[in-house]
């Protein structure tokens, strides 16, 4: 019964972060005009390999490449991921396939990284626990800057 509750609780609050966050985005879009990255042009983008040094861009260039859902072309860019902004790692794998559990599908994708020591702390706000999984973010190449 307790565990039931616990659900509840975390479903419950899931769906109400993800309106607030949905609703906040919304508003500070009408209220700042989106700022175009003048570096961002398609011809002088260099593909990203495995190996490469990459930094990730500002919260302001990722910030205006996101929808209203936090999202840029399906790939979720979440809360914890900020933290990392403008700071150089390398990369250590290209993703092509991932699981995703929600939907218990493989999932294919495109241009997606995996940063080398890049980890989920595993803490959520919506759990009483922390997870201990320590899993790898999933980076979008808009989101990086390829260094030297």
């Amino acid at each position: 019964m307790i565990n039931d509750l616990l659900q509840m609780r975390v479903r419950f609050l899931r769906q109400a972060k993800r309106q607030m966050v949905y609703f906040k985005n919304r508003l500070l879009r009408i209220l700042r005009p989106l700022t175009k990255m003048e570096n961002r042009l398609d011809g002088e983008r260099k593909l990203i390999n495995v190996g490469d040094t990459v930094k990730v861009r500002s919260r302001e260039e990722i910030w205006s490449l996101l929808d209203d859902h936090n999202r840029y072309k399906g790939c979720l860019f979440i809360d914890e991921m900020y933290q990392h902004c403008s700071n150089t790692y390398k990369v250590l794998k290209k993703v092509c396939y991932f699981f995703d559990e929600a939907k218990q599908k493989v999932c294919k994708c495109e241009e997606m990284v995996i940063l080398e020591g890049v980890l989920c702390s595993g803490w959520q706000r919506l759990y009483s626990v922390s997870c201990d999984r320590n899993c790898f973010f999933f980076w979008h190449a808009e989101w990086l800057q390829a260094v030297g």
